[in-house]
């Protein structure tokens, strides 16, 4: 008994001490980390694992929703914020581009820019540093350093902009470089650690020490206060690079695919990091990121994979060894190999580094470190390339380079100013605001501050703030009736009408006594200049500049130069009122006021007057502190000329012109000085201002000195470092003093270009061997789709049909794709979305049915197959669906007949807001009536499967003969689409019966609906009912854009005239039995007999689908007519110049416009429609592999011998009709689409520049009004071609080159129109089309009646 109670007690003590040891190792006892620190799986790592999934579960359903932000966060104190973009190209393209925000006491903004081309790698002059100025916040954008990323529609896209200098690496040149880049997300978001896979996170968790309850919990801490999202997608856009002179050096467009990635953290405990990003032919894509930390996770790994069929899954196993990869930075290895795991698939990823790549610091000071390579890389033998970015923890240090301050000029808002009379000086605080005082008075107002320490002058003046014209309007209610005249001009604009509304109410204003307290205010703050500018020495003859200051003007997306008056020589106090009336008149001036209109500018807007002592200088003039040509900053541009500014800005005299090179570090020399002729100077004169002319010998010498210009070009850039971006400065210069008179933004340096505007919308295209066609989306949508047409029915209409096929369900699984503006069918998301491994019968006659021919080979069912491998149930379903179809058919196309006869738009209200609010409403219901006409389509094709597969009795191919009886078996049904000719023909015959079809004939079709209504009353009573049933009807129908027979009459009698005439009524059509009886084909009885009870079903289906089809069309001409209104409430407001421009805004812009007015997106718009007419001359191939390009165009173009050379304005390339203009007067023959070519121009030219594809000028320079007006409306443009008016005559075919400064004469050579197509043409050009108020009246109730 003993014995036995010995050994019980040895096992029981055995026993305590296992327990203690097992407990120790599990719990407590510390795991060991290597030398490289990085804990290794210890004995009971499998355990952990097992323990940690249950911990990753709680862990992640306690996380906090994450806002999925585009723009920087403002709620950050400490550490950073960034933005990063990493894509490549099969060619080897590559670009990683960021902006991070140090988040500390003060913020810095930190600039990341890598740009591999076919030629060359570009990156920045101060690389590898990274710091370059202190943060700014700009909305809706991140900003610094030249390279600025806008959020277009979040989380999908945005733009991307740099324009400043970078080095070429190959040579260590700096280059003026720029590029315009379009990012379009391919996947939905993927989140961390949100959607950290469960297997991932849990090996993280396990690798931690077990020591107490806080195990689980410790995820927690990983990336605490930090997070991640990241998209893949590619980028495309244009990247050029300008010589030092600023001639082109290289252009190339690139189209990259990889990720884009928010991250952001508020703690630096990060030792190291690897990014893997990299992109296969195939479409598949993989990002693999793994971090670690000084204390606690020392190795953690996460990543996502997105598959060739779209979908984006995140990496469920990884073998990546953060010690045994990249643990410094020499120790970057040539190749290496990567196992990941995603979505049950095994992806082998075979890298080859290459040495391309960059260092980057981080911080201020630096305490961070990246590394990027470029790799070529195989995923599982599919080739494709990538980028490898490591990030390493760094000793600390100072930056080697400056860091720009803050921009310390800034206009303040009406409540920062606080309340302010009828005057105040430009010393006052409240002169700042530009609600108070304009933009020329607050920019005034601001230069004054800094006078006094930069060494410059303003010379004194004070302004009058809006309050005093709004006083002035409220004493005198005639004035306000004749400016609400002229606000009423602009519906149904007419210019004679619009410019005696403005005569009328600048009459009225000139000849209309100053209210009595304005009048005693201003004469106050005169005295009181007059004792300022006698302290400062300005003479006894003192003479004042009395300018108008709009608000609204000067500002960053609106310059308004020159549109109001400025009354130069005042000397008495009644020269000053009599000014300050004539500044308040000018506002509501022919010129001004058009400018307003066309610019979205409300007409009633705040106006202020700046009155400022005149200096006598001896030369004055302009200076750019980025060349205007294409904004580069290493140039600054200053034109001079003797006397006042007036002869420079106006563009009247030649000046002298002197470009500035500025180095990396603000140095400055004189690059070149060109005389100008300098016939001519402003002198003053009594109480004005006149010309005269300067004497021969100082025309040939320059006006300024290399010792002035010099110290022009230093006030210069010291003024763009307190801005905070690039000026255009008036100044002044006597003897011995500089005075700056103005300073505003150059505008136009980030308008959009053409090539931009042609691909905003572009799907993207992750896979070389993508497959779209134009096959039957070109033939209902054969032109460019609208802007609001995308969002409005392009949308809806990817939606709808993309319910009739199982996607992946995030968006990001497209049926229908975009590119050009157009619409394609994405074929291995439709016809080849699930395909057999051999191909059959049902797939060639699937092509039929899209293509008329056969499409698919091996190459194309496997790459199929590779998206998406065939399941054992495929077959079964696809049966189903087809059962579900057929039966749900004429159920649909009643719904849909119902709802789109009750469906209605409320367009009563009067607020913008509110109508498009309805009008946006509609995209459910249009997605049902898509959804809906896919049903009936698919219906329709199926049961046109069934009788060719019954047809070719079990035969896998058919002959041509087979084929032209299946297609007689399928169209002897009769059709919705088949009325119309018939009701056609049927009317021209009734004309014709009373023998007046010549005489029809003969009537200009915009008075022939008012010849048949008194001449032929019957027809015109069938006309009538043909509009109220198919007037809806047109090309490019599915378009709200697009202008139907019952909006425009007179198309239809264009093609009324046109109809041949036969006094027999067509033939009955054959019935199914005739049709069946005459068919060779069937060998069997049988067939027959089936055919005869499965042809009247597809004729039904048919029936279903053209139904569907038409009541469809009928709900986007009801859209029509909404957006139709909704343009003419925003005319009859101001926002747009005519009705028809609402089409060219996306949804999402046109809000955004209605709630601030921001002129730049007025001005994409224009662009968007001035660009239309050339977009749809485009043609493209029926099948696309890849990226879309259009297809050579049969247009030869060839010199005719007449060439003339002049100074390129404003870049940019077009052929078109020669306008030549040499006086204002003979402009009646300025044509939409010309090119201007004139002596000069002035700011009466301003109402016609929107009609311009370009401009040509024999007088003027590079800061001419000709010029600067081209380049913000951005028409390639070049002056100085003497004798362009002489060589050339209107109607002269020629080609403007603004990039290459020249222009020729050309003959070209095009396929011709059909007369159909040159109708809908110029239907689709013509954006000032107008309808009756009777005409609107009785369409909109036809349509909301039915």
């Amino acid at each position: 008994m003993c014995f036995v109670m010995d050994v019980f007690d040895v096992l029981l003590q055995a026993g305590c001490f296992t327990a203690v040891v097992v407990t120790y190792l599990i719990i407590v006892r510390k795991q060991k980390v290597n030398a490289k620190n990085y804990r290794q799986p210890g004995w009971n790592y499998l355990l952990k694992v097992l323990l940690a999934k249950y911990a990753v579960k709680r862990w992640r359903s306690k996380l906090p929703t994450m806002e999925l932000k585009d723009t920087p966060s403002t709620e950050l104190m400490e550490g950073w914020d960034d933005i990063t973009i990493k894509a490549s190209a099969p060619n080897g393209d590559t670009i990683v581009l960021g902006i991070r925000k140090q988040c500390n006491k003060r913020n810095i903004a930190e600039v990341t820019v890598f740009v591999k081309l076919s030629d060359a790698i570009y990156q920045l002059p101060q690389h590898p540093e990274t710091a370059v100025c202190m943060w700014n916040e700009v909305e809706g954008c991140w900003a610094a350093g030249g390279l600025k990323i806008q959020v277009l529609e979040p989380n999908n896209r945005l733009r991307i902009l740099y324009n400043g200098l970078l080095t070429r690496v190959d040579d260590n040149t700096t280059q003026h470089v720029t590029f315009n880049l379009i990012w379009t997300s391919a996947t939905s978001v993927i989140r961390h650690p949100h959607d950290w896979s469960e297997n991932l996170a849990s090996q993280t968790l396990a690798l931690e020490p077990w020591r107490d309850t806080f195990w689980p919990q410790m995820l927690s801490k990983c990336d605490e206060g930090g997070g991640s999202w990241m998209q893949f997608g590619v980028v495309q856009g244009r990247v050029n690079s300008y010589n030092g002179d600023g001639t082109p050096d290289r252009s190339e467009y690139i189209r990259v695919r990889g990720i884009r990635e928010r991250a952001w953290s508020q703690h630096r405990t990060l030792r190291r990091s690897i990014n893997i990003v990299v992109a296969a032919r195939d479409g598949t894509a993989v990002h693999i990121r793994a971090s670690s930390y000084k204390n606690d996770f020392t190795q953690c790994i996460s990543g996502s994979v997105r598959l060739p069929n779209f979908m984006v899954k995140p990496l469920e196993a990884c073998e990546l060894d953060m010690s045994d990869f990249c643990e410094t930075p020499n120790e970057i290895p040539k190749n290496y190999t990567i196992n990941v795991d995603a979505y049950k698939r095994s992806f082998k990823i075979v890298m080859k580094i290459h040495k391309d790549g960059g260092r980057v610091y981080h911080g201020a000071p630096h305490h961070f470190e990246d590394v990027f390579r470029t790799v070529s890389v195989s995923i599982n033998g599919e080739i494709g390339t990538g980028v490898l970015y490591l990030g390493y923890q760094k000793a600390k240090c100072e930056p080697a380079v400056t860091i720009a301050p803050e921009p310390i000029l800034r206009w303040l808002s009406a409540a920062e100013a606080g309340a302010v009379g009828y005057c105040v000086s430009l010393g006052d605080r409240a002169a700042a605001c530009t609600d108070y005082v304009g933009g020329k008075g607050a920019s005034l107002a601001l230069l004054a501050s800094l006078q006094e320490e930069e060494g410059y002058k303003v010379p004194p003046g004070f302004c009058l703030t809006v309050r005093a014209l709004e006083k002035q309007l409220e004493l005198n209610p005639r004035i306000k009736e004749a400016i609400a005249a002229i606000e009423a001009a602009n519906v149904d604009y007419e210019e004679s009408n619009f410019k005696d509304k403005c005569q009328n109410a600048v009459d009225l204003i000139v000849s209309t006594e100053i209210a009595s307290d304005v009048k005693a205010d201003i004469l106050s703050h005169l005295a009181e200049l007059r004792r300022q500018a006698a302290e400062q020495g300005f003479g006894p003859e003192l003479r004042f500049a009395v300018r108008s200051s709009a608000v609204g003007e000067d500002s960053e997306a609106l310059s308004a130069a020159g549109q109001n008056d400025t009354i130069l020589g005042c000397v008495s106090n009644g020269d000053v009122l009599s000014g300050a009336v004539r500044c308040w008149a000018s506002m509501f001036a022919f010129t001004s006021a058009c400018y307003r209109r066309q610019n979205g500018a409300a007409c009633l807007c705040g106006g202020g007057v700046v009155v400022q002592v005149m200096c006598a200088g001896r030369a004055a003039g302009v200076m750019f502190t980025w060349h205007p040509e294409r904004g580069h900053p290493g140039r600054v541009l200053v034109t001079a000329n003797y006397g006042l500014g007036e002869s420079v800005v106006s563009g009247a005299v030649e000046p002298d012109t002197y470009i500035v090179r500025r180095g990396l570090n603000d140095d400055l020399e004189v690059a070149s000085i060109q005389l100008g002729s300098k016939a001519q100077r402003v002198v003053t004169s009594g109480n004005t201002v006149e010309f005269e002319d300067v004497p021969a010998a100082e025309r040939t010498k320059p006006c300024l000195s290399v010792t002035e210009v010099l110290k022009l070009a230093r006030l210069g850039v010291r003024q763009e470092m307190f801005w905070g971006a690039g000026r255009d400065i008036e100044w002044a210069i006597t003897d011995t003093t500089i005075y700056l008179l103005q300073a505003r933004p150059i505008t136009s340096l980030e308008r959009w270009t053409e090539e931009e505007l042609l691909h905003e919308a572009d799907c993207p295209i992750m896979s070389d061997d993508e497959l779209l066609t134009f096959a039957n989306t070109g033939e209902v949508l054969p032109k460019p789709l609208s802007p609001l047409g995308y969002d409005l029915v392009m949308m809806p209409m990817e939606v709808g049909m993309g319910k009739m096929v199982r996607k992946n369900g995030d968006g990001y699984d497209p049926t229908i794709m975009f590119t050009h503006n157009r619409c394609t069918l994405a074929l291995y998301s439709t016809v080849y979305r699930k395909v057999p491994k051999k191909l059959d019968i049902n797939i060639r006659m699937l092509e039929m049915a899209i293509h008329g021919h056969e499409v698919a080979d091996d190459d194309i069912i496997a790459t199929a197959l590779h998206r998406r491998q065939p399941r054992f149930y495929d077959r079964i379903v696809a049966l189903s669906d087809m059962v579900k179809i057929i039966l749900l058919s004429k159920r649909a196309m009643n719904n849909t007949i119902r709802d789109v006869n009750t469906m209605s738009i409320d367009t009563s209200s009067d607020d913008p807001l509110t109508l498009l609010d309805a009008i946006a409403a509609t995209d459910k219901q249009i997605t049902k009536f898509f959804h809906n006409h896919g049903l009936t389509t698919t219906g329709s094709t199926f049961t046109q499967f069934l009788a060719m597969s019954i047809l070719l009795e079990g035969r896998s191919d058919f002959t041509p003969v087979e084929c032209n009886e299946v297609s007689m078996l399928l169209s002897s049904g009769d059709v919705l689409s088949a009325e119309v000719p018939n009701i056609l023909a049927r009317i021209a015959r009734k004309i014709d019966g009373f023998g007046r079809l010549e005489e029809f004939r003969k009537q200009d079709p915009k008075n022939a609906m008012e010849w048949l209504k008194y001449n032929l009353p019957p027809v015109y009573d069938d006309v009538n009912l043909f509009l109220d049933d198919h007037g809806h009807r047109a090309i490019m129908e599915f378009d709200p854009l697009t202008k139907p027979w019952a909006l425009v009459p007179e198309d239809f009698m264009r093609v009324l005239m046109h109809v041949q005439t036969t006094q027999q009524e067509p033939k009955p059509a054959r019935t199914s039995d005739d049709v069946i009886n005459s068919l060779k084909t069937p060998q069997k009885s049988s067939t027959r007999k089936v055919l005869r009870w499965i042809v009247p079903l597809c004729h039904r289906a048919v029936r279903h689908r053209e139904s569907t089809k038409a009541h469809l069309i009928l709900a986007v001409h009801k859209v029509r007519l909404a957006a139709l209104n909704l343009g003419r409430v925003l005319v009859k407001r101001w926002y747009i110049p005519h009705p028809d421009l609402v089409f060219f805004f996306r949804v999402h812009e046109l809000r955004k416009y209605i709630k601030n007015r921001d002129p730049a997106l007025l001005k994409i718009a224009v662009q968007r429609q001035q660009y239309f007419p050339k977009w749809e001359r485009l043609r493209f191939a029926e099948i696309n592999r890849g990226w879309v390009e259009p297809a050579p165009v049969a247009v030869t173009v060839s010199g005719a011998g007449v060439r003339l050379a002049g100074t390129t304005a404003c870049s940019g390339e077009v052929v078109a009709r020669a306008c030549v203009v040499k006086d204002l007067s003979e402009i009646g023959q300025l044509r939409q689409g010309d090119v201007l070519l004139t002596h000069s121009t002035d700011i009466g030219w301003s109402p016609y520049f929107p009609l311009l594809a370009g401009i040509v000028t024999e007088l003027g320079g590079l800061i001419s009004h000709g010029a600067v007006i081209a380049r913000e409306y951005g028409l390639p443009c070049i002056v100085g071609a003497l004798g362009a008016t002489d060589m050339f005559q209107t109607g002269d075919m020629i080609r403007l080159s603004g990039t290459d400064g020249l222009i020729e004469k050309v003959i070209v050579e095009e396929e011709k129109l059909s007369g159909e197509e040159k109708v809908s043409e110029e239907k689709n050009v013509s954006g000032e089309e107008k309808l009756s108020g009777k005409e609107k009246a009785n369409e909109e109730k036809r349509v909301s009646g039915k």
